[in-house]
């Protein structure tokens, strides 16, 4: 009875906000991210079946989160985070009772698969049985898939609000907000990205001596490509400006203006224009025919196949075990380094980008309040531990004040980077990054498909654009029978 009250009083409020919007013209379609600076008040168009997009004042958006909490109960006997690894959760959760003696051996984490996209369909099944769940760990490209009332309650259950959140990245919280205005997810982590080169092999084909002069050499796409031009000419062919069409992909792919999915209908936006940008890099060898996530990935940038790769924050992050270390040669946990440990540099690039992250969402299934509460608290809006994580794991905090402080101290150095500061170039690019309406459903599935066809395209397995698009399509429709086509 108390959550079909809850629901009615949540129906009433988002009726009352579509009532008073009607009235001053706020029913016109916003996506597009007019409201990314104030991303606490925008309900995101996430590609359903015919969603809007509406907005709210604080005040409704108050309201309509309040309606929408329901009670958890508080009786558990361990705080369950479900994910797919605990490269992040291992450090959080020695962290977390370090500083809150009293939850030691009260926090655990049970694996669901060992990558994001199995977890995704793990999920469900772990779900529906009896096994014990506090919180769950989601992708951005699969988020919306949870962010329901089947799989997942409201923050504001725990009983924080969207303005817990004013000081995190707005796409962020744009990301964990469900299709009614809702936030149900929130990440301790921002993933801004941008272009890791080797100051070597720049400076010998472009004339670079700095990450700032690197950036004016290739600051937007016409100068990106001239200077790839440059190194493939310089260098004989020998180096591509960048490692793989799918780093480029990533780069693109996070500067939509509009969700692939509007109205049960695929909307191409800028991914056209990158299947002849992409076709064109690789047949003048600006960028290599490698891929990612293999040791042929790693190195290229060893060998100087690439002068450069897009990576983000997690990419970067002064450990042995990071995207950057293997590129750099690290060998049996750093006891031993290629020649080029510490020869990178990174800076912006042609544009603001994001790769990745994780979030954090309350599971229907939650029984223990209290901790949950600690844990989303201390790890996604306490600036203080965000801080201080930040500080010892070299993630980069969803916390704009903990990430200025670190930056202002000048004192993080990284030494893949050879001491430079990749908080500093990435909290600027952060800044740059908005999500707002652009996120649906069906990204993993779209995405993943449409680099495939692009990359076939490029490679000449597909004999033509046309052919490419249509592969692409009919993939789609064969995944998802209920989209049209324009």
């Amino acid at each position: 009875m108390k959550n079909l009250k809850k629901k009615l009083a949540l129906l009433a409020a988002l009726a009352c906000a579509g009532t008073m919007l009607a009235g001053c013209g706020g029913g016109d379609d916003t996506t597009g991210g007019d409201t990314a600076e104030g991303g606490d008040n925008a309900a995101v168009d996430n590609g359903g079946d015919s969603a809007e997009t509406t907005t709210m004042n604080e005040e409704e958006q108050a309201a309509a989160n309040e309606a929408a909490a329901v009670e958890l109960a508080d009786d558990g006997d361990k705080l369950t985070i479900l994910c797919w690894t605990g490269d992040d959760l291992n450090g959080m959760i020695d962290m977390f009772c370090s500083e809150n003696p009293d939850y030691a051996g009260k926090v655990e984490w049970v694996q669901q698969g060992t990558a994001g996209g199995e977890a995704r369909e793990q999920y469900k099944q772990y779900l529906s049985g009896d096994g014990d769940a506090d919180l769950l760990v989601l992708e951005a490209d699969w988020i919306l898939e949870y962010l329901t009332d089947e799989y997942t309650v409201p923050l504001s259950s725990l009983g924080i609000d969207k303005s817990a959140y004013n000081d995190a990245y707005p796409y962020t919280v744009a990301i964990g907000t469900d299709e009614q205005g809702i936030l149900r997810g929130a990440t301790w982590q921002a993933a801004p990205g941008g272009f890791v080169y080797r100051t070597d092999l720049a400076e010998q084909y472009l004339g670079v001596k700095t990450p700032e002069e690197m950036q004016d050499k290739i600051g937007d796409w016409s100068k990106f490509e001239e200077a790839a031009k440059t190194v493939a000419e310089a260098s004989e062919g020998k180096t591509a400006m960048t490692a793989t069409l799918g780093g480029l992909w990533q780069v693109y792919q996070a500067n939509r203006t509009q969700p692939w999915v509007k109205d049960n209908k695929l909307v191409l936006d800028n991914a056209e224009g990158f299947i002849d940008l992409a076709k064109s890099y690789y047949d003048n060898k600006y960028v290599t025919d490698g891929t990612q996530w293999n040791d042929g990935w790693y190195a290229l940038g060893q060998d100087g196949s690439a002068l450069g790769y897009f990576l983000s924050t997690w990419g970067v992050k002064d450990t042995t075990a990071s995207v950057l270390a293997n590129v750099e040669g690290c060998k049996d946990n750093g006891a031993s380094w290629a020649d080029n440990h510490g020869l990178y540099n990174i800076c912006i690039g042609p544009q603001n980008y994001f790769w990745g992250g994780s979030w954090l969402a309350v599971s229907t299934k939650c029984d223990n309040k209290t901790i949950a509460t600690d844990f989303v608290n201390f790890f996604t809006t306490n600036k203080d531990t965000m801080q201080k994580y930040a500080e010892t794991s070299g993630d980069f905090v969803n916390n704009k004040a903990a990430m200025d402080a670190i930056v202002a101290a000048g004192t993080n150095s990284n030494s893949l980077l050879g001491g430079q500061d990749q908080f500093a170039v990435l909290a600027e690019a952060a800044n740059g990054i908005n999500m707002d309406g652009l996120i649906t459903k069906y990204d993993s599935a779209v995405k993943s498909s449409f680099n495939t066809a692009v990359t076939d395209y490029a490679t000449g397995v597909t004999a033509s654009k046309d052919d490419a698009l249509n592969a692409f399509q009919d993939d789609i429709a064969s995944k998802y029978p209920e989209l049209n086509w324009d």
